[in-house]
């Protein structure tokens, strides 16, 4: 009862009951802090092409959608002590082809990782979506999308937190761009 192995046990349990004591109190308090972030979404550009994938040439031809757009985002209060990193998304949600299986589409353009409280706003003009969309049956202009910005608070201890705030007015995605043959000069 009083040997080494035993007490080193005892102390070990000891210190790993603590630990997790104050780990749940570390994630209990930090779920009391309000957590009102703001964000505004401004669509400044979006058109569309037909193309390939850039690694598959033997792919089939396809509609992508590539948007501009300016955003404005203040994460602050999603910082808090209990805060490793907050993880903000904009995804573009756009119905179903009609007929299709999927009626609801949701597609992430534009992603970034916040790893502090100095890097909690943002403020971007006219940036460029990382991710172009396209959908699973190949067609895509004249859908109606909506642009929504995301964000999810990587805790230190506890659990995830997801929410969403601001969202763009729809907008309907314009005819594919075609190209001009050289040579066809009507005048």
């Amino acid at each position: 009862m009083y040997s080494s192995p035993a007490r080193v046990q005892n102390v070990f349990g000891f210190f790993t009951t603590v630990t997790f004591s104050i780990a749940a109190l570390v994630a209990l308090s930090s779920a009391v802090f309000p957590a009102n972030p703001t964000a505004t979404i401004d669509v400044r550009e979006f058109r569309v092409i037909k193309g390939r994938a850039h690694q598959y040439y033997y792919s089939k031809v396809q509609e992508y959608a590539f948007i501009n757009f300016d955003l404005e985002a203040d994460l602050g209060s999603l910082f808090n002590w209990n805060t490793k990193q907050v993880f903000a998304y904009i995804s573009a949600s756009y119905p179903g082809s009609p007929g299709s299986k999927f009626s609801e589409n949701e597609a992430v353009i534009w992603d970034v990782i916040l790893p502090s409280h100095s890097a909690s706003k943002l403020y971007l003009r006219n940036e460029r979506a990382k991710y172009n969309i396209n959908d699973v049956t190949g067609k895509f202009a004249g859908e109606n999308v909506t642009l929504s910005f995301h964000w999810n608070v990587q805790p230190h201890v506890g659990a995830l937190k997801w929410g969403s705030v601001g969202l763009s007015e729809a907008f309907t995605l314009p005819p594919v761009k075609t190209k001009r043959v050289k040579g066809n000069n009507s005048a």
